[in-house]
């Protein structure tokens, strides 16, 4: 089942005060704030990303280039995303880690496969700017710690395939207990961007 992201932020838009009142935003292993609003299991998931200024909380190692398990469509209401996209090659540059998700966490457990990464897509999304990052496609997303941006993300097209990431071979496995982020922070944020976003002040 495939979701228009246009859908997604209409969703947000339409149910901000609510949301605001009722979910809590959690850090992400990649360093940013995730916040889901929306899902059907094995069907969709909606969330909202946001990149706090002066502030990353990666986890540690800290490898960001991965896949996900379904197909991601993306909107930019504020600020500025890199969107970097990766073909992968045989090779030893990078060890495969599987991702495991428990309550409340997750770890990411090391695989005997290495494979090299070569970009492919390298594109400054800005504010307005859609775009798609296959189901399965080796991917990063950057955003300088000197800078804010906001995203709301549809995830969909729900595939077999556990998620993945690469990185150096040490350990056999690392956790990753997701933390709770400042929600007045977040939601006043998020706000203020749906806001950008609907006058194009953001742009």
């Amino acid at each position: 089942m495939q979701t228009s992201i246009l859908n997604s932020f209409a969703f947000l838009h339409d149910n901000l005060d609510r949301l605001a009142s009722a979910v809590i935003p959690l850090w992400h292993p990649l360093g940013f704030v995730s916040c889901v609003i929306d899902e059907s299991p094995e069907k969709y998931v909606t969330r909202v990303h946001f990149w706090p200024p002066g502030e990353r909380r990666v986890k540690n190692p800290d490898w960001p280039i991965h896949t996900h398990s379904y197909a991601l469509r993306s909107l930019v209401l504020s600020g500025a995303v890199r969107d970097l996209q990766y073909r992968i090659e045989t090779g030893d540059q990078w060890c495969i880690y599987t991702v495991n998700y428990y309550e409340g966490g997750s770890e990411i457990v090391r695989t005997s496969e290495k494979v090299n990464a070569v970009p492919e897509v390298d594109e400054i999304r800005h504010a307005g700017a859609k775009y798609e990052v296959p189901r399965g496609i080796f991917h990063q997303t950057q955003v300088p710690p000197d800078q804010a941006a906001v995203t709301v993300v549809s995830l969909s097209n729900h595939g077999p395939d556990t998620p993945k990431v690469l990185g150096t071979e040490q350990a056999e496995k690392y956790p990753y207990d997701r933390i709770q982020f400042e929600p007045n922070v977040f939601w006043n944020a998020v706000r203020e961007a749906v806001e950008c976003h609907l006058t194009n002040r953001c742009r």
